[in-house]
């Protein structure tokens, strides 16, 4: 691999942009050490604690919005929901890239794609299903024709009009079930069997080009949804010490549901392609970068031979970061991650250290999540490290 110059990013969000002001933020990033913003562009709902906001130090984020104007025209039947920070004097991704040029700051629109409860909401048939055919509106399906349409809408209107130096796809396949919905509650226990069985998705589109493949997902989905309607009812673990108890692990193994699964897998990568091929025809100089380590599981290589750098994932522990970096096999630049939040970070001290840790291992970038979310001495701890 060629040497490419390090690289220190943060990720941040419009809202904190938008009451600090550009200008401050962009010069305060680069005076520290910091190269690139890795801008929230398209996102979900939360329930953020903001330590230093100057305005709100709770915010509550518009749920699925985009952060920039879309061109309608891109879109068929699917349109994004535009956030109130876009207004006639321009929007935050603009906003962001004249200050990141004033000031010597990359941008990377950092996009979102299959977490969207409000498009889920909106539209259920597009969201992954349980076995019990129950939506699960907070993740849309890869393999759903208009879901791929609405996704590759949002990253062709970007990448076509706003000269970006990259663009990270994070989400860009099957999420697990648990996810930290508004009061999720879970009436019955899910171990790590259970909770991979209810995040299985058959979507009736999905299952229907699954029958036109030979699969016979019919009965896959009533041996899923009646093996876990008995061990929630009869009260009986699917997961015990030494693994899958036989009923679940014959199901795992299932040849029908291995195949299902592999074409999923494939949907995935077949998005991933079709997004990379749109990125590089509207300008070849914007980079795409994916996550390592994924909400649903881990990325696949082929998933990642789509990027043109990779992101390891947030390591929990120095030794989790050495790990991470060991263990990723890829010829393209890899960055380390830092969340800089509790449960990850919780002392004085963790950041520094777990920079250096990501250093040492010979990473290429280190992407700390999050402007917003940290406190000002998180913030002064990064600097001294990344500045230095």
């Amino acid at each position: 691999m060629p040497d490419v110059p390090f690289q220190s990013g943060v990720f941040a969000y419009p809202w904190d942009l938008e009451a600090e002001g550009y200008d401050q933020v962009a010069g305060e990033l680069v005076a520290n050490g910091i190269t690139h913003v890795n801008l929230a562009t398209a996102y979900h709902a939360g329930k953020f604690l903001l330590p230093h906001n100057p305005r709100n130090r709770t915010w509550f984020p518009e749920d699925g919005a985009v952060y920039f104007a879309p061109q309608r025209s891109r879109y068929g039947g699917v349109h994004p929901r535009v956030s109130g920070f876009v207004t006639n004097d321009g929007d935050p991704v603009a906003r962001l890239i004249a200050a990141g040029e004033r000031h010597g700051v990359g941008v990377v629109a950092w996009v979102v794609l299959m977490h969207n409860s409000w498009q889920g909401m909106q539209h259920p048939d597009m969201a992954t299903h349980t076995a019990f055919g129950d939506p699960v509106i907070h993740n849309l399906s890869p393999a759903h024709p208009v879901v791929r349409e609405y996704v590759t809408a949002v990253v062709g209107d970007l990448v076509s009009r706003y000269p970006l130096d990259g663009i990270l796809l994070e989400a860009p396949g099957y999420l697990g079930y648990t996810h930290g919905y508004h009061h999720e509650f879970h009436g019955a226990g899910l171990d790590p069997v259970g909770e991979e069985l209810m995040s299985l998705s058959f979507n009736p589109y999905e299952m229907e080009r699954a029958r036109e493949q030979g699969i016979d997902i019919d009965r896959v989905q009533r041996d899923v949804a009646g093996l876990l309607d008995r061990a929630w009812n009869d009260g009986f673990p699917l997961q015990e010490a030494s693994g899958p108890v036989p009923d679940a692990a014959r199901l795992l193994g299932d040849l029908d549901l291995l195949a299902y699964r592999a074409w999923q897998q494939e949907q995935v990568v077949s998005l991933a392609r079709a997004l990379q091929s749109i990125v590089k025809q509207a300008n070849p100089g914007i980079e795409i970068r994916h996550m390592a380590s994924l909400d649903g599981g881990e990325a696949s290589p082929d998933l990642l031979a789509t990027a043109d750098r990779v992101l390891l994932g947030y390591a929990d522990s120095d030794e989790d970061a050495r790990r991470r970096a060991a263990d990723t096999a890829t010829d393209r630049p890899v960055h380390g991650m830092i969340r800089a939040l509790p449960p990850d970070t919780t002392a004085p001290g963790q950041i520094a250290s777990r920079y250096s840790t990501w250093k040492l291992a010979g990473v290429d970038g280190i992407d700390t999540y999050n402007y917003g979310f940290m406190p000002r001495w998180a913030l002064r701890e990064l600097y001294g490290i990344a500045g230095a």
